[in-house]
């Protein structure tokens, strides 16, 4: 089946990028500066377009193997030793290789640390571009906290020509080009706007997602980015992927409507992926602030969702998980006939799957506490009443339903978990740079 519309695959990927941006301002734009950097270099040294577009879509999630903060902020330091073993760009492009769209930028972001003078161009050009962007915003935000970015650009470029060999040689020049031109440098600083108005305007995108079974693909995909990131949540949005789809097979919407749902299932807790980890995986109550933080969750999921052309119906189904229909649910407080009945089943699907999925710290509910619960709920208006006689004369279908989806993805979890325990590729640290040191400290000007 076809989209109505085809949903550019920059628009998506950009809206993942800002969605990990939440975490902290400690590492906001900074995927957008460096996707910015990245394709100026591209193109100043004359790249193929359609190799600049794998670079921008590469820069844009080049750190989605990150899973933690403490990952984000390391690998966005100065002292961060690119020459020992790290898996994030490993993780990342496995996350990515098998969605087509992506698989090209996919293998870039895999060797985006690998430094020219250990790989050589035995790594796609577009790792080497990366990996200079990256590391020439990571020294330029550096600075920045002691004068204008273009001033600071030089210092930037003397840091970065000690390291020279660590560079591909024509991306290196191509960035002494661009060093001495203010106005990029000024868009740095200002990344939305350049991000906007340079890749947008000057990069044509061709990616397009145009079918069902595609978007369904990229939308496992974020949910793999959105679940992976604590053991807690593994494999929730699978399981209320799979309960919302039986149950609107069950209420009798069309097969579109159900696969779009799956996919909104999906995509419910994207959110989430603001959610620092410690937060997710408190084993104790939430004090006042952890809750309001885990409120904000719903919001980004609709605030990011809804901005993708074609995806204004997956964005309402997906985000109002926790509205009620008496108008007292978050973060919106929807009621009556704008609380659509999708957005609803939605709802009950994320409450059932809750209840019924085994957690590390409990084992899920059985049939009888599980029903009780929801009824219990759906008398106090928290959750829709018709969906829920609709989980209770089709219990252990749906439950078997969303169990068999829940250990498909725990299994995928697992041999996703098993790839971070080993590096698959041995990479020498630099011959100016002995293991265990780190760069030189960035001398900022006044």
């Amino acid at each position: 089946m076809y989209l109505d519309q085809s949903i550019s695959v920059v628009d998506f990927v950009n809206a993942i990028s800002e969605t990990v941006d939440l975490v902290s301002p400690i590492i906001n734009d900074h995927h957008k500066k460096v996707a910015y950097v990245a394709s100026s270099i591209a193109q100043e040294m004359k790249l193929p377009n359609a190799e600049i577009q794998d670079i921008v879509l590469g820069a844009v999630l080049h750190d989605i193997g990150a899973f933690s903060l403490s990952e984000h902020i390391k690998t966005q330091s100065n002292h961060y030793l690119e020459a020992e073993h790290d898996n994030h760009p490993f993780l990342g492009a496995e996350l990515l290789r098998d969605f087509a769209p992506l698989s090209n930028a996919a293998e870039l972001i895999r060797y985006h640390h690998d430094e020219y003078s250990t790989s050589g161009d035995s790594i796609p050009i577009g790792s080497h571009v990366i990996h200079l962007a990256d590391r020439a915003v990571v020294l330029l935000n550096e600075c920045n906290y002691r004068g204008e970015t273009f001033e600071q650009v030089p210092t930037m470029m003397k840091e970065l020509s000690l390291r020279n060999g660590s560079f591909h040689p024509l991306a290196f020049k191509a960035l002494g080009q661009l060093s001495k031109r203010e106005y990029l440098w000024i868009e740095v600083s200002s990344p939305s706007l350049a991000f906007n108005s340079f890749l947008y305007n000057r990069v044509p995108f061709t990616k397009e997602i145009t079918s069902l079974d595609t978007l369904y693909d990229f939308a496992k995909i974020i949910s793999h980015i959105i679940d992976f990131r604590s053991r807690f949540t593994a494999t929730h949005s699978s399981g209320v992927a799979a309960v919302a789809t039986e149950l609107c097979k069950l209420a009798g919407f069309s097969e579109r409507d159900c696969r779009l749902m799956e996919i909104a299932g999906l995509l419910h807790d994207l959110g989430k992926i603001s959610v620092p980890n410690d937060i997710l995986e408190k084993k104790g109550s939430l004090d006042t602030r952890e809750y309001n933080t885990i409120k904000k969750h719903t919001y980004y999921t609709y605030a990011v969702l809804n901005r993708i052309k074609g995806l204004e119906s997956i964005a309402a189904w997906a985000a109002h998980h926790h509205e009620r229909a008496d108008g007292n649910g978050y973060p919106f407080h929807i009621k009556g006939k704008d609380f659509s009945k999708l957005a609803r089943v939605m709802a009950v699907a994320d409450v059932m799957t809750a209840l019924t999925e085994d957690r590390p710290y409990r084992d899920g509910m059985n049939r009888e506490e599980a029903i009780q619960t929801l009824f219990s709920m759906a008398e106090t208006g928290a959750i829709d009443k018709q969906t829920v006689s609709l989980v209770y004369n089709n219990f252990s279908h749906v439950n078997n339903v969303r169990s068999l989806a829940q250990r498909k993805a725990r299994k995928e979890y697992e041999r996703f978990m098993n790839m971070d325990n080993y590096c698959p590729t041995e990479r020498k640290a630099p011959s100016r740079v002995q293991k265990g040191s780190s760069y030189p400290r960035l001398a900022c000007t006044a």
